[in-house]
């Protein structure tokens, strides 16, 4: 079924610079709280690369791709963080809703999914809906015929509602083909306005271990078209001895490959490798030798990092200590009274010991900086999600995030 191949499709269809098709897709996921994972995450891709992402544990949406913080406005991420912490509350209740139709004891993994596509040549658009429950389709909306399919029975009480609900039925028909359309337009214009640029590959080789193969290493270029290969004496090397790995997304616009070579220590020292990279018309060589390769002087680094280590922790002992000998002084000095005038001693903080007062405050200060700001709106802008209500902008241009509502 289609949500049992889910995972599998996106990792196979990366994205492709010159794809005359372009697609907007958002996923929710709903998990057992059994998993240990966060219960929700929504991920929204764009030509199947990830441009921001929500979740149940940071609560906060975060974008994924720099372009998209100008392609959007300052107030985007509040307003779509405050649709998906409802949005969240909603699918919750919908798969316990599901586990009870199901008469199942446990709850099993909720999905749901949205998207739009446009073929830029022609101008054609499609947009999907569907639901999944435990790997199995649970509802799919048929956009052609304006209805809801039920390919399980546990789901015909919600086609029926939905069907009903004609409003509710416009509303997510003008979403398909017109607001998601917007924004994947709004989306493909922006990221190629900012990255209609040639971004060069920095190449580098190492390898893990003697015995491990040689790894040629291209991340950072823009656009993902690419080759590497090896060459030995000047011949390119070919079948089991190379392993090329896929063009992956870094997430940040760019790109990252890598291709491995098999050889022992003693071919490697005897004859001429070399890695070359084309990209966008230029070429990067690397010869492979003990002095190009990182992870050669790796166990020279590892004492030095011991060394500084050490003594790093020796220092640290050392300042305690004296801190503690200052602290101590300072304690059994201002103990009683002065004598000229009978009142307790007073003694200052010394620079030292605000030093270190200092650092500690810093030490616990960083993890509240690292916890995410939380909604400063107030109770009145918040929204309540009554038994009928949907989540979203049903027909807004000013949201991207799509409408769920309860089954």
């Amino acid at each position: 079924m289609v949500f049992q191949i889910l995972v599998l499709w996106l990792c196979l269809n990366l994205p492709t610079a010159n794809s005359a098709t372009h697609s907007l897709k958002y996923f929710y996921t709903v998990l057992p709280q059994s998993t240990g994972l966060p219960e929700f995450s929504a991920v929204t891709y764009l030509d199947e690369e990830p441009i921001y992402f929500y979740d149940s544990s940071t609560k906060e949406v975060v974008a994924r791709q720099e372009w998209v913080k100008e392609a959007v406005d300052p107030d985007f991420w509040r307003r779509n963080t405050q649709i998906l912490k409802e949005t969240e509350k909603v699918l919750k209740n919908n798969m316990a809703t599901a586990r009870d139709r199901f008469n199942q004891t446990s709850a099993r993994t909720l999905q749901v999914m949205y998207s739009c596509e446009w073929v830029e040549e022609t101008g054609a658009t499609e947009g999907h809906e569907q639901y999944g429950y435990g790997g199995e389709d649970f509802l799919l909306f048929d956009l052609k015929n304006e209805r809801w399919i039920a390919p399980v029975r546990q789901g015909h009480i919600t086609k029926i509602k939905w069907d009903a609900n004609v409003p509710k039925l416009k509303a997510k028909i003008h979403y398909l083909t017109h607001t998601c359309n917007e924004w994947l337009n709004k989306y493909v214009s922006n990221r190629r306005r900012m990255l209609q640029r040639t971004v060069p590959p920095q190449v580098t080789l190492f390898q893990k271990e003697p015995s491990y193969p040689v790894t040629c290493h291209a991340t950072g270029f823009y656009p993902n078209a690419i080759m590497i290969f090896w060459r030995r004496d000047g011949v390119e090397v070919h079948g089991v001895d190379v392993v090329h790995e896929e063009t992956l997304p870094n997430g940040d616009g760019t790109y990252q490959k890598r291709t491995h070579l098999a050889v022992s220590p003693e071919d490697l020292q005897k004859h001429d490798y070399k890695c070359t990279v084309k990209h966008s018309g230029n070429d990067v060589v690397l010869s492979a030798n003990r002095d190009s390769i990182r992870g050669n002087s790796r166990n020279t680094q590892g004492v030095s990092i011991i060394i500084i280590t050490i003594n790093m922790v020796l220092i640290s002992v050392i300042l305690a200590f004296s801190v503690i000998v200052l602290v101590l002084k300072r304690t059994m000095y201002c103990k009683g009274k002065e004598p000229s005038t009978g009142k307790e001693k007073q003694c200052p903080i010394s620079r030292l010991e605000k030093n270190v007062l200092l650092l500690n405050n810093l030490s616990h200060s960083a993890d509240t900086l690292q916890c995410p700001t939380q909604d400063t709106t107030g109770s009145d802008r918040s929204r309540t999600i009554s038994s009928g209500s949907s989540v979203g902008s049903d027909d807004s241009g000013d949201s991207t995030t799509p409408f769920v509502k309860k089954l």
